[in-house]
């Protein structure tokens, strides 16, 4: 019974999840700010009762919007595959989904570059002083952190990355410039890129869109990893 009365929720809010990620994220911003200036007052003696009770005031207002989140993220149409997934939270995975059209990533490949994972001339894009973005800096900030949520967790994921960074560290062994941060980098941002195509596969597949092989199947290579092989429960 609380199942369905969840999913009605849900199925009501579904459309609000951009406004509440967009909210959950602002609101962590300005907690974290009150954090570091009250950092900084302490380093330097000083007490400050409101921005303290701000910061609680603050803490109390993140919980509720991620618990909003975490509630109504389970009407998205992918919510069957990555509830299976170890390592992933309802409110992260939330303030991924929320800041995602999959309607507009009609390929594996665009949600890719919309998310800041995708290779540009070779090589993972930059910010670029002056420049806007070509891709959600919010949204790249939040896949790295369910990739390391993913590492934590120790699940299939985890032992994809553990695997590519053996094959990265055999490919790089005569590199000097090569440091053990960037191996870690390049197998975490490959973890990444594949829970990214499983969550669009997924979603797309259950939301009844049209879907299409991944990138490197259609250009001759057959390697294709099932979503629900990557599951752990």
């Amino acid at each position: 019974m609380t199942e369905i009365v969840e999913r009605t929720i849900t199925e009501r809010q579904i459309k609000d999840l951009p406004f509440w990620t967009d909210t959950a994220l602002s609101v962590e911003k300005l907690r974290i700010a009150c954090q570091v200036r009250a950092s900084h007052l302490k380093l330097q003696g000083r007490e400050n009762e409101e921005t303290d009770k701000l910061i609680s005031l603050l803490v109390d207002v993140e919980g509720y919007v991620d618990g909003q989140l975490a509630r109504w993220i389970i009407g998205n149409p992918a919510y069957p595959w990555f509830s299976k997934v170890k390592g992933i939270g309802k409110e992260n995975i939330g303030k991924v989904i929320g800041l995602v059209d999959i309607e507009r990533a009609p390929t594996i490949s665009s949600l890719w570059k919309f998310a800041g994972y995708a290779v540009e001339e070779g090589l993972a894009p930059k910010r670029k002083k002056g420049e806007l973005n070509n891709y959600n800096a919010r949204l790249r900030t939040m896949c790295w952190r369910v990739g390391s949520s993913l590492m934590r967790a120790g699940g299939k994921f985890y032992d994809y990355y553990i695997a590519e960074k053996a094959k990265y560290e055999e490919r790089f062994a005569a590199d000097k410039a090569m440091t053990k941060g960037h191996l870690h980098n390049m197998a975490l941002r490959k973890m990444i890129k594949l829970f990214l195509a499983c969550l669009w596969l997924t979603w797309r597949e259950n939301a009844g869109l049209p879907t299409r092989p991944p990138y490197a199947m259609e250009h001759g290579h057959t390697t294709f990893i099932d979503p629900w092989s990557m599951t752990d429960r």
